[in-house]
């Protein structure tokens, strides 16, 4: 088999990835092929092994986080799948997943929200409060049109989601508001930065971050406040689920501790069914001792 360079079938990857996502493809997924291209430039296909990639990765994890190296390597194994099946290469390596990392559990209270909105730069902050009343990954807020918005129906859709669905969201009051300030347009992106549209925000977030005293706030925190504050107002798991795109319940179960009152509850139907179940001689022995 001819020896064909890693750049060519990242060049392939990446013309298929920005057809079918051209959202995600700009705010996200081009800057990390960048990366890779200049990494793997003078590489082959066949020089693409375990070892390769596992020096790649321990050079990522000196500098970014491990969530960032995981991203990394993952596009790296998709890029050499995609080689495989279009047999330019006789196998692509086999290369081990990361050990998942315990899902992080941190969201904002009001006050530190409050906090990190009072920091941040007129055009962050406005779209830290809307990551916070719609649950949209930062690529869908970037990602969001003119064209996308509803208000008269009271409703955003985001394209292109990580699902690869479209998903629409209801806008509570304060999010409508924020829109109208904005300014509402026909078209065009509704996020921007000095009249054009913004390609990243982690500069100015990690300032805002820091001069809130935050500095262990991640923008995908914003996320998982939304979904916080939708469980402890009572808001079914099923609901927040699709609230949040996701396909399934195991996403969300990391929030299920929040629900109100849920223990008591519980404990509640446990109690009510207790002289039901076989428990009288429990019960008698119980008084008894209580007795003494």
């Amino acid at each position: 088999m001819p020896e064909v360079p890693f750049s060519e079938a990242l060049l392939r990857y990446a013309t298929a990835h920005k057809r079918d996502h051209p959202q995600s493809f700009r705010v996200d997924i081009r800057y990390r092929l960048k990366r890779l291209q200049d990494r793997f430039r003078n590489h082959m296909l066949s020089e693409m092994t375990l070892k390769t990639i596992q020096e790649f990765m321990d050079e990522r994890l000196e500098t970014v986080s491990h969530a960032s190296a995981q991203k990394d390597v993952s596009t790296v194994r998709a890029i050499l799948n995609k080689a495989y099946r279009e047999e330019l290469m006789d196998k692509a390596p086999r290369i081990p997943k990361f050990k998942s990392l315990k899902s992080r559990d941190r969201w904002l209270t009001p006050e530190e929200e409050q906090r990190l909105v009072r920091t941040a730069a007129p055009h962050l902050a406005n779209l830290i409060s809307f990551a916070v009343d719609t649950g949209g990954r930062l690529s869908e807020l970037l990602g969001l049109e003119w064209g996308d918005v509803e208000l008269t129906e009271e409703r955003i859709r985001f394209r292109d989601t990580k699902n690869g669905e479209d998903r629409t969201v209801r806008l509570c009051n304060r999010a409508q508001r924020l829109l109208f300030k904005l300014g509402v347009k026909k078209s065009g992106p509704v996020f921007t930065f000095r009249g054009k549209v913004m390609k990243t925000v982690q500069t100015s977030f990690n300032s805002a971050r820091a001069m809130a005293g935050l500095e262990d706030v991640h923008f995908h925190d914003l996320r998982h406040t939304f979904a916080s504050r939708l469980v402890q107002g009572g808001v079914p798991l099923y609901d927040v689920m699709h609230l949040l795109g996701h396909k399934s319940l195991k996403m969300v179960q990391r929030y299920a501790h929040l629900t109100p009152d849920s223990q008591d509850k519980a404990m509640r139907a446990l109690n009510a069914g207790g002289h039901n179940l076989g428990t009288s001689t429990i019960d008698d022995k119980f008084e008894n001792h209580a007795s003494h």
